[in-house]
Formats: structure tokens, sequence, C-alpha cells
């Protein structure tokens, strides 16, 4: 799983627990605030209500017929209170009175009387002269038929001789309580979820630099070395990157060497192998002058092939261990081709080839260093001569291109040789990879376009190659305008 989404992940959860949590212990104080403010009046009402009643009192007897009357006429009456999200059309308060045994002598829902509640805590408190209260549960298992049972003293002359007690239900405030409870509850996940999604925007903020040197690490393992090296704005993500940057090239530059170290071996063993049996045969007294010059002629162009193969190679590196061009300047790719095909007329004209082009007349402006675009296009122009035939054609067209990512120039080199095999159209930019030339059977460097391939991505730009259907091979080269 990706880091971000653990960090955001634990961001959730951590959130979440701890909004559940806080909701809970809000819950329980919340339920017990309401108990607290629905005791409270209870207390006022049941020694209002005592005091009254202990002016009914005769001989020490209770007398609660004014009463009983009294809320039988307000149990009749019709009234409409709103109360926010509460509407109250009837009165939610009770009563009874206990003689001194804890016999019920009234009881304002005329249910209980006559029976002995002498064991009940609020009598057995208030008639020593404490607190009284209680709540008790109608249903055992649900908490919302709590009544709440709140005693006051019933005294003459001094002595206890009863106990009045108000009820209420806790149904009668349960429209307030739930309406706090789903207010707290919403409140808990609309913070929850706003703690998530800052927490996800900061994850990201601190998140996205490693997500951006993953990347450069990539398009660097890819052999892209135009890509720029992210700036990562944390202190300890940039000493992150600054080693990983060392680390890659200190890993590349033996790479590298060991690369070509390798590769150089390799490549020159056919022709020094070519040049010491020749040489070996050169010792012989009796060898003919015409085998004689023959060899020789072996071991000279063996060793200008070592030559051109170690020149190609230094040249080679250079470019592939740039990341970059040191600088860029406005270079006219169609008077830098003009410049590139007279070098080469005169190996032209050797094979009897015709050269044209297209598109060259007006200037094509790019970005880029003019030496370093002018040994691709060597290459590349000079690959084609090598493989056309006596008599054949090369032609340079240009062209201007206009894609939605912005105007490019393609420089198209063509000609009438055999083309590639179709196994080595995928390979023709490899090093060291190369075909025997028809005419004289040897192979070439195995460098030239592969130089012309590194040359042309330090310019931010791309090389092709196909077959023509009308025969022979074409090589383009894309490169921004200095527009794009």
């Amino acid at each position: 799983m990706r880091l971000t989404l653990l960090i955001i992940l634990g961001f959730f959860v951590i959130a979440g627990g701890t909004f559940f949590w806080m909701r809970q212990i809000t819950l329980e104080d919340v339920g017990r605030q309401y108990s607290q403010a629905a005791e409270e009046p209870l207390v006022d009402t049941a020694h209002l209500l005592a005091s009254l009643l202990e002016q009914d009192i005769v001989d020490g007897r209770i007398h609660p017929e004014r009463f009983r009357n009294a809320f039988h006429d307000a149990n009749r009456r019709e009234f409409e209170a709103r109360i926010y999200a509460l509407v109250k059309n009837r009165i939610a308060t009770s009563i009874y009175v206990l003689d001194a045994n804890g016999l019920v002598v009234f009881d304002s829902e005329g249910l209980r009387e006559g029976q002995d509640f002498s064991g009940y805590r609020d009598y057995r408190l208030t008639i020593k002269g404490g607190y009284g209260a209680r709540a008790s549960r109608t249903d055992p298992n649900d908490p919302r038929t709590t009544v709440f049972h709140v005693a006051a003293p019933v005294t003459w002359q001094g002595d206890i001789i009863g106990v009045l007690t108000v009820m209420r239900s806790e149904t009668a405030m349960a429209p307030f309580a739930e309406e706090t409870r789903d207010r707290l509850t919403w409140a808990a996940i609309r913070a929850a979820a706003v703690i998530t999604v800052l927490g996800a925007l900061w994850t990201y903020w601190l998140v996205s630099p490693i997500g951006s040197l993953t990347s450069y690490a990539r398009s660097v393992r890819n052999g892209l070395r135009t890509v720029t090296r992210p700036a990562a704005g944390h202190a300890e993500l940039r000493l992150l990157r600054d080693a990983v940057e060392e680390m890659r090239h200190e890993l590349e530059g033996r790479q590298y060497v060991e690369n070509y170290v390798q590769a150089l071996t390799h490549e020159l063993k056919s022709p020094l192998a070519a040049i010491r049996g020749a040489s070996e045969l050169l010792t012989e007294a009796s060898m003919p002058e015409e085998k004689r010059e023959r060899f020789l002629a072996n071991i000279r162009a063996e060793t200008e092939r070592c030559d051109e193969l170690i020149r190609g190679l230094l040249r080679l590196a250079a470019l592939e261990t740039r990341q970059d061009l040191d600088h860029r300047e406005p270079v006219d790719l169609a008077a830098l081709a003009r410049e590139e095909m007279a070098l080469i007329t005169p190996r032209c004209t050797g094979k009897s080839m015709g050269l044209s082009s297209h598109g060259l007349n007006e200037p094509a402006m790019v970005n880029g260093d003019s030496l370093v675009l002018g040994l691709a296009l060597r290459n590349v122009l000079s690959n084609a001569v090598d493989f056309s035939p006596q008599g054949g054609t090369l032609t340079v067209t240009l062209r201007r291109e206009f894609p939605s990512a912005g105007p490019r120039i393609s420089l198209t080199v063509s000609d009438t040789g055999p083309g590639f095999p179709d196994y080595a159209l995928t390979r023709a930019f490899e090093r060291f990879f190369s075909l025997k030339h028809e005419a004289t059977g040897r192979k070439g460097t195995g460098l030239g376009l592969c130089l012309a391939k590194e040359a042309v991505e330090l310019h931010r730009g791309t090389v092709g190659i196909r077959n023509r259907e009308e025969g022979g091979a074409a090589v383009t080269i894309s490169l921004p305008s200095e527009a794009a």
C-alpha cells in the first residue's frame, strides 16, 4: 500500500477514533447534565407543593382533597407550548403523598393509593430528614423509561409526618437530549472529515516530493537525461535527494566505465585478431609481393577501424555522461543541414550519388548547441551514404509541424539503399549494432546512429527510423522549435 494512502488512512482512523471517544464521553456528560437540569426544578416543585399540602393538615393528619381537585382540573386544561422542537400540550409532572408509615395517601395519577412505598429511597431518606431522590425504570432494559423521583418532607409542628414526591419521566426531556446527541454526532463526523481532509492535504504536501524523486529516479533508470532534478522543499528530503543523486552518479560512473571497457574489449578483438594474423604472415620471407601488399592494406584498414572505434567511443562517452547541454542558443537547423551536406558531397560524388534537399531555403530555428547538432546530422548523413548503392540518391527534407504539444521541426534523411531488416529496426540505435555494407562486406563501428540519438535527446528531441515503401531507409530527427 502507498505511503500516502497509509498516512491518510491513519489520519482517518485516529481522527475517527478520537472523535468517537470524545462523542461518547460528551454524550454521557450531556445525559448527566440533562438529569441535573431536570432534578433541580423538581426539588423546588416538591418543596413548594409540600408547603401547600402542609396548609391542609388537621390534627396531624394529611387531607389531600384540595390537591386531588387541583390536579384533576390541571390535567383537563387545554394548552400548547412550543419549546424549540418540543410541542407540549399536557402536564408531564405527577406527585404522590406518603404518610408517616410510607403508605400512599394520594396519587395524582390515581394508580398507587394504598400501596406501601416505605422501602423506596425517596421515602426512607426524606422521613429521616435527608434528601430523598431516586430514578427508576418502568422497563429495566430501556433507559428512556427512567422516571425521576424527588421528595420533600411534610411537617406539622416541627415533626415530619409524611413525604411528598414529585415524579417526572425522562421522555419529557428526550427531544432535547436526542437533538443534542444528533448535533454532537454530526459535529464529530464533520470535524473528523475536516481533520482527515486537512491531514490528507498536509500529507500530500509532505510526501509529494518523494513521488517526484521516485519519478526522477525512474527517468534516469530509463536513460532520460533531459529530466530536471526535482526541487525538494523540506530539509530532510533535500538531503535525501542529494544523497540519491550522489549515489546515482557514483554507481553510474562505475557501471559506465565497466560497460565501456567490456564493449571496447569486445569490439577490438576482431580488428586486433586480423592485424595479428596479417602481421604473422608478413614475417614469411617467401610471401609474394602481391599478397604482402594485400595484408598490409588489411592492417591499415583494421587500424583505421580501431581508430574510428576509439574516437567514436570517446565522442559517445562525452555525450552520454552529460545530463544536459552546457549552453543553448538559437540554431538555424536548415543552414546547419546545408553545411553538413556540403561536407559529404565529395563522398557522394565518389559513389556517383545524387544529393537533393527540400525545405532548407528558409530558416528553421531551434534552441541548442550547433556543434552537438552538427555531430548528429553528420553521423546520420554518413550512415546513409555508407549504406547507399553506387549511383543511389540521398534526400534531405525539412518540415515544420504544429502538434498540440507545441511547434516542432523535423528533418528526414532518406536513401535508396537496401533498408533495414525487420529485426534491425528495433536495434538500429543500440551501441555497436551494425550491419555489413553490401559493397565492402565490412561492418561499421555501430556508433553513428547511437551518437545521433544521444545528441538529439540532449536537445529534448526524438529520432525515428523506418523503411520506405519505395525502397531504402529514412531517419527522422524531430526537435522543438525555438517558439516552443
